[in-house]
């Protein structure tokens, strides 16, 4: 089960020390057995911990004031506020699959269903400025997989990330995004909408404090908790640069597959996935290569061989024609939609959906390009 507020407090005076890491504040426990042991040492005790300087004992010691206990206090009120639970090792919540990182995460938060930290899972990756062709593409993959019973992790950003994680959602499937900043945070913002779909019905979870913001340093380290809770890591155009190579690096120390999806010659935004190609990871076209390498994860659907989405690797800036496979509520919003704008509540009464749902379809719509958002939460077909 997850913490007790008695338990949860002690581990959270250390936890939101400001640059502890896991790797630190497992350090800690493994050297004094317990947090209230941390919080009552000495400071040459502490200072006796191999890499601990003179100002991160500092530190540590104001976590044992009482100002560190209400800074405590006012994490414990952020994670109620927002329905967040407190995970350690000594959960069953815990995923396996973390224990074998050789820093894994002492403390874990998450918002919604727990049981999919353990689900068959395939990471989904990119560059957060895709092209048309790569986001459909991504949207396609998803789908398709998450349709046949897989869990789709990524990292809530912009772009293929957002893709992957609205297309599951609209599959009615699975889904769980690993953040690179606090539980409370939403990041970016322009993604609130998706961060309360998965909310509701899929998982979000992170290993950094309430109140973290995302900075630049978290998200590389994140990348290692994608690659862990999944089978395999689809890359779907990612630059030469892209963070979306931690992930991949992670994913081969592992032991995990690395799947890539082939982008158009001389595109920079497919310009590492297609290195990827050439050093050896496993080339894919349709969602039932993913399924049919990973024997036993997912249900391969019977006869189909197409490829993801109606993109065009050769032609890939003509806009499609609105997609022929959309989800149901998907399909339903679309229908009501036109080219003078409606507001979200109309659109919800025409369609005869939750709001919830009418919202996580426009997302879905947003992103395949055939839908856009207006201010005063005005819909129209694009």
């Amino acid at each position: 089960m997850p913490l007790s507020s008695s338990a949860l407090e002690p581990v959270l005076r250390l936890a939101i020390v400001d640059g502890i890491g896991p790797a630190r504040l497992s350090a800690l426990l493994a050297r004094f057995g317990s947090p209230e042991r941390v919080l009552a040492a000495r400071e040459d005790e502490l200072a006796a911990v191999p890499g601990f300087g003179r100002e991160f004992v500092r530190r540590l010691r104001v976590a044992a004031t009482d100002a560190g206990l209400r800074r405590a206090r006012q994490a414990m009120e952020t994670l109620r506020r927002v329905g967040a639970a407190a995970i350690t090792p000594a959960d069953a919540a815990y995923p396996d699959v973390f224990r074998t990182l050789p820093d894994p995460p002492y403390l874990l938060f998450a918002i919604g269903r727990l049981e999919l930290l353990t689900a068959p899972s395939i990471g989904v990756v990119g560059t957060r400025a895709p092209t048309e062709y790569g986001r459909r593409t991504a949207y396609a993959f998803a789908g398709e997989l998450a349709r046949a019973g897989v869990c789709i992790v990524s990292g809530m950003a912009r772009g293929i990330d957002s893709a992957a994680h609205a297309a599951a959602l609209q599959a009615g499937g699975d889904t769980v995004g690993v953040l690179g900043h606090g539980i409370d945070r939403v990041y970016p913002p322009e993604n609130a909408r998706l961060f309360a779909a998965v909310r509701e019905r899929g998982l979000l979870i992170t290993e950094l404090a309430p109140g973290e913001d995302p900075n630049a340093g978290n998200f590389p380290r994140r990348n290692r908790l994608i690659a862990a809770l999944s089978r395999g890591v689809l890359v779907v155009e990612m630059g030469e640069k892209s963070g979306a190579k931690h992930t991949v690096e992670y994913a081969l120390e592992q032991g995990k597959d690395v799947f890539a999806v082939p982008g158009p010659l001389g595109s920079p935004q497919s310009a590492g996935t297609n290195k990827l190609l050439r050093e050896g990871a496993t080339i894919v076209t349709s969602p039932t290569d993913i399924l049919e390498e990973l024997h036993g994860v997912g249900r391969v659907p019977a006869g189909d061989r197409t490829t993801a989405g109606p993109a065009s690797p050769d032609n890939p800036d003509v806009p499609p024609p609105p997609p022929s496979d959309l989800a149901p509520d998907e399909a339903k919003v679309y229908a009501v939609l036109a080219p003078d704008a409606r507001h979200v509540d109309d659109v919800a009464e025409a369609v005869g959906l939750a709001p919830g749902n009418v919202l996580a379809a426009l997302l879905g719509l947003e992103l395949r390009g055939v839908a856009e958002s207006l201010p005063g939460k005005q819909y129209r077909r694009r």
